[in-house]
C-alpha cells in the first residue's frame, strides 16, 4: 500500500501499538493503564476493544489518553472501543471521531504524513444484519481517509482466519463467517491481516479461551 521510500520513512520513527479486549473497562481505566506499564513493553498506542463503557469522550489519566465510543447512556452498556495513547504523544494527535460504538477513528502525526486508525470492535459470530452494517461503516470511512496516509486497522473482530498463503500462512483450521468478513475486507482494501504473517508456538498464538476451548480470534 505504500512505497519503499515511505516505509523507511516510517521506520525511523519507531511506535509500538497493541490490542486488547478488556471485556469491560467502565471504572478500571486506571487499572488498565497500570497494567500496560507493569507489561514493561513502553506501549505508545493501545485499542481496547469490548469496554462496555457508555457514552464517548476524553479522558486523561496519570500516563495515558483515554478515548473511547460507547452506546448512549440509556442503553445497557455492550461493545464499546476505546484507544489509549501516551500521554507524552498528545501533540502528535492531528483529529479523532467517534464513528459509532464500534468504531473509534485516529489521525497520528508522524515524523512524515500520517497514521490513520480505525479502533475497532466487530460483532459476535451470528449477527449477521449487524456484521453487515458493521463493515458497510468501517467501508465508508476507509473511503474517506486521505490517499496518501497509513492504514491500520486494529481491534477484535471475532474472526477465525483460514491456514492458507492469503492473507498469511498462520491462522487457523477451523474459520467462521466473521473470518470471511475480515479476509474480505482486507483484500478489498489491499490490507494486510498481521496475526497471521507470524509463527509462534501454540501456548502464545490463542488469543480466546473458555473451559477446554481455545481459539486464535481475530
Amino acid at each position: 500500500m505504500t512505497t519503499e521510500a515511505r516505509k523507511r520513512t516510517m521506520s525511523r520513527g519507531l511506535m509500538k501499538m497493541g490490542v486488547w479486549n478488556v471485556r469491560g473497562l467502565d471504572g478500571r481505566e486506571k487499572l488498565l493503564q497500570e497494567e500496560l506499564e507493569k507489561a514493561n513493553v513502553d506501549v505508545d498506542i493501545a485499542v481496547t476493544p469490548e469496554t462496555k463503557k457508555n457514552l464517548k469522550g476524553l479522558q486523561e489519566l496519570e500516563d495515558y489518553i483515554l478515548l473511547y465510543s460507547g452506546v448512549p447512556a440509556n442503553r445497557r452498556a455492550a461493545s464499546g472501543t476505546a484507544v489509549m495513547i501516551k500521554a507524552k504523544l498528545k501533540k502528535r494527535i492531528h483529529s479523532y471521531m467517534f464513528v459509532i460504538e464500534r468504531i473509534l477513528q485516529l489521525r497520528y502525526k508522524l515524523q512524515r504524513g500520517y497514521l490513520t486508525l480505525l479502533a475497532v470492535c466487530g460483532p459476535e459470530e451470528g449477527k449477521t444484519e449487524q456484521t453487515e452494517e458493521f463493515y458497510e461503516t468501517l467501508q465508508d470511512q476507509i473511503n474517506k481517509i486521505n490517499k496518501n496516509d497509513y492504514i491500520i486497522v486494529a481491534g477484535d473482530y471475532n474472526g477465525k482466519i483460514p491456514i492458507d498463503r492469503n492473507p498469511g500462512t498462520n491462522g487457523e483450521i477451523t474459520v467462521n463467517n466473521n473470518g470471511h468478513k475480515l479476509k474480505e475486507f482486507a483484500s478489498v482494501n489491499e490490507l494486510k491481516i498481521t496475526n497471521t504473517f507470524f509463527r509462534h508456538k501454540e501456548i502464545h498464538k490463542m488469543t480466546w479461551s473458555a473451559r477446554s476451548y481455545r481459539s486464535v480470534l481475530l
